[in-house]
């Protein structure tokens, strides 16, 4: 059975959820304050926690802190309900480690389906072993997969990649990581999805060239449909001058500014709390942030991009990463942070790629050569 803790200190909220999670075939927990909240998770170990901001002893934000800090319950998915729905407090909600975040009033609907989407992210299942089944959540059916434009890739992920879910590219240069997130992309301008991608190793304006060639009308009609964006740091990485570009990074690259750029960005497309329009994200890449940045700063800025991904709607983000840039504790933390990795290669003269891990549906992590048109 699904354990589930709730932490409000208003009766009235507290009654509700848990006749409506209790309703749901859970086995709910309660506190009224956050101190209690901390000190049950520990012992309990829910499987999810739904937490209010102002409570007595300790705030919503600090329980987040308290649970991402502690070894033994660090992954518990966290879900802020709270009456306080500015952009800072939400913003801060994510920085502390929530998942997601729902403003009060709220609709019994969305909180329950924003809870099966996080439960099913975080249950994590492997070639060899069936998917966990709650009483409530048949894993296989309520996968929503996203085409990733390369057919082999697709059937061995059984369909595509779980929508919303964030993805680690992985390969040495040359070996087709570049070519195939413009087919990602591409791919979903035809479904008519938004589109948002962050250059830093590109040009955006080659960018737009070669996914042109690709996605049957120039890219330049998808920003004028408010489908496609480009966010250029590119600019900053080789020192020149952005070419028009309304989403750039100039000057010194601080990590919050690109996080500001991303936001607005994301904003005009409708990938947003509020909004919720999902789609798909590129980031190219996070190796030249790596080697700028402390590992620490570059974590804690992924982790903070990543866990918009089920709250602005379920938008789908592969993060490019050049092989043998960083060293392997370095990767290792980085792909701890993912739902999944692709790795890319080459045998016998082509372009190659395998589902190397992903963590919350089954796959097949045999190298399927492929070719892009």
């Amino acid at each position: 059975m699904v354990k589930i803790l709730i932490a409000d200190d208003e009766p009235n909220i507290l009654l509700l959820t848990e006749m409506l999670f209790q309703d749901m075939g859970m086995h709910v927990i309660t506190a009224v304050d956050g101190q209690e909240a901390v000190q049950k998770a520990i012992s309990e170990k829910p499987d999810i926690i739904i937490t209010d901001v102002i409570m007595p002893k300790m705030t919503g934000f600090e329980v987040c802190k308290m649970v991402r800090a502690h070894p033994e319950i660090s992954h518990t998915p966290i879900i802020i309900l709270s009456a306080l729905g500015d952009d800072y407090n939400k913003i801060t909600g994510f920085d502390d480690g929530a998942d997601d975040y729902i403003t009060k009033p709220f609709s019994v609907e969305d909180l329950k389906a924003r809870t099966k989407a996080l439960l099913l992210r975080y249950s994590t299942t492997s070639v060899q072993e069936k998917p966990v089944v709650t009483p409530f959540v048949d894993l296989e059916s309520h996968v929503d997969y996203v085409p990733t434009g390369v057919p082999a890739l697709d059937e061995a992920l059984h369909g595509g990649l779980p929508r919303g879910s964030n993805i680690l590219v992985l390969g040495p240069i040359g070996k087709g990581k570049s070519s195939f997130c413009r087919e990602f992309i591409s791919n979903g301008l035809r479904e008519g999805e938004r589109c948002l991608f962050i250059a830093l190793d590109d040009n955006p304006k080659q960018i737009r060239q070669q996914l042109s060639l690709s996605a049957h009308r120039s890219v330049k009609e998808y920003e004028e449909l408010w489908l496609m964006r480009f966010v250029d740091a590119y600019s900053w990485s080789t020192l020149t001058q952005p070419e028009d570009e309304p989403f750039a990074v100039t000057g010194t690259l601080e990590l919050n500014q690109l996080a500001g750029a991303i936001s607005d960005a994301g904003q005009d497309l409708g990938q947003t709390i509020q909004s919720k329009l999902g789609g798909r994200r590129v980031f190219d890449s996070i190796s030249s942030l790596l080697i700028h940045f402390d590992l620490p700063l570059v974590q804690s800025f992924i982790n903070r991009i990543a866990r918009t991904a089920i709250s602005f709607g379920g938008v789908t983000t592969l993060f490019v990463m050049e092989e043998g840039t960083v060293s392997e504790q370095t990767l290792n933390n980085i792909r701890y942070i993912m739902d999944g990795v692709l790795e890319f290669s080459e045998i016998n003269g082509k372009k190659a790629v395998r589902v190397s891990s992903m963590k919350w549906t089954k796959y097949s992590n045999a190298w399927n050569t492929y070719s892009i048109l």
